[in-house]
């Protein structure tokens, strides 16, 4: 049992250094398992189309998606409208009494950089003792708060911009501060730029469990289609990597500013690197379980919780997913895919194929059914794919197929692109 362990150990640096894309694990003079793993990494912020690398189909790109757990916290503005954000503020709220609200109150008349609350920008005059209303962007979420307390603010409303839309992210703020959506930013700051007098109370209500929808993916994290492989659909998978609570190291403060100078055993942080040592723990747990599966079929374990896969020739990846790419606009080419499934449940089992996506995509599965006589077995079944509708390059559309045995789902998620 130090298989695991050690395997788990490599896996967890790869999350952190991703250019090392190897790891293996095994008992000295025993067969050397490889697993790749990277986190869904992008060049630029935002959740825009096309936006990952790490694409290669021997990698697990992980994206990060949200859980169904997070820590609201309320704006109460004079004007009698609430707005529910989220903060890990773990201190007394201003709740008793509203405070003014103010809202780019800069050194500099209308330099943008007092919206973003940048270092150095506010003018203490204008926000001692009163709450700051502070655009997302530009630098962390968390110095922004710094910056508001010590330019003497006593809170901070976090507003998001259209960029970063309506999914906020839970930090350990310096001072009482609650981060809001971009349609309640907007709400915000519409109230502060139109009254001189405005308001605002701030509270904090611990956590919050069973919220949905959830996973949802999470705004930084990398999207596709693929436009370097357009038959090659990632990411593969998404872990949990919004709000992971972990423990933290003694050596600096939950923000990592260099003021912060509480020192908890436990913090909570987002990204890719939170992700991906989610699927490096199941990656190895799998490996444990299954000592002689192949990086291939771990991986496909993961993607499809049931099956899997191998690589069936050089010209046709046996991959768990599938990435349909029509030709131009008025193309109306079938797309085939061929795979072979191996059964590594018990003897008996029979599986029938069901897919659902938009109704415009033509797909069949031949066969239809599949009977596994015993553990081990392995079967080939065709995909074909036919448009019956129009599409641009910018076109995309989804679904998946499922694989049913009235006791488990195995789902293969299905994308659809054109004229790529």
């Amino acid at each position: 049992m130090q298989q695991p362990p050690r395997l788990l150990l490599l896996l967890l640096l790869l999350c952190l250094a991703p250019s090392s894309a190897l790891a293996s694990g095994g008992d000295e003079g025993a067969a050397t398992y490889i697993v790749y793993l990277n986190p869904a990494l992008k060049p630029s912020p935002g959740p825009a189309p096309s936006s990952l690398v790490n694409t290669a189909p021997w990698i697990i790109t992980v994206g990060a998606g949200t859980l169904d757990r997070n820590f609201p916290a309320y704006a109460k503005l004079g004007n009698g409208e609430t707005h529910a954000g989220m903060s890990l503020y773990s201190g007394d709220g201003l709740c008793d009494d509203k405070f003014p609200l103010v809202y780019n109150k800069g050194i500099r008349p209308g330099s943008n950089a007092s919206k973003l609350c940048m270092s150095g920008t506010l003018d203490a005059a204008a926000v001692k003792g009163k709450v700051v209303l502070c655009d997302r962007g530009g630098n962390s979420r968390v110095e922004k708060g710094q910056v508001v307390k010590l330019a003497g603010g006593v809170g901070m409303v976090l507003a998001n911009t259209a960029q970063s839309g309506e999914e906020v992210v839970a930090d350990s703020h310096l001072l009482p501060a609650v981060a809001v959506g971009a349609k309640s930013g907007d709400a915000i700051r519409t109230y502060v730029e139109s009254d001189a007098g405005a308001e605002v109370a701030l509270s904090f209500a611990g956590t919050a469990v069973d919220v949905h929808p959830a996973p949802v993916v999470a705004a930084f994290s990398s999207r596709g289609p693929n436009r370097q492989v357009a038959q090659l659909l990632k990411p593969d998978v998404i872990g949990p990597g919004v709000n992971i609570l972990a423990g933290w190291t003694g050596s600096v403060g939950p923000t990592g500013l260099t003021i912060d100078e509480r020192r908890p055993a436990f913090n909570i942080l987002s990204g890719t690197s939170m992700s991906c040592p989610h699927i490096s723990g199941l990656a190895a747990f799998v490996k444990a379980a299954h000592p002689d599966w192949s990086p291939s079929a771990i991986k496909s374990a993961l993607m499809t919780t049931a099956y899997t896969r191998k690589l069936s020739s050089p010209g046709d990846l046996n991959y768990p997913s599938f990435s349909v790419v029509f030709g131009l606009r008025k193309s109306r080419t079938t797309v085939k895919y061929h795979r072979e499934l191996t059964n590594v449940g018990a003897a008996g089992s029979v599986y029938a194929a069901k897919v659902t996506g938009p109704p415009s995509i033509v797909v069949s599965v031949k066969p239809a059914r599949l009977v596994f006589k015993k553990a081990g077995d392995k079967l080939r079944y065709t995909v074909a794919f036919k448009s019956t509708a129009e599409g641009g390059p910018m076109d995309a559309a989804f679904g998946w197929l499922t694989w049913s045995s009235g006791e488990q789902d195995v789902r293969s998620p299905i994308s659809y692109t054109w004229g790529m």
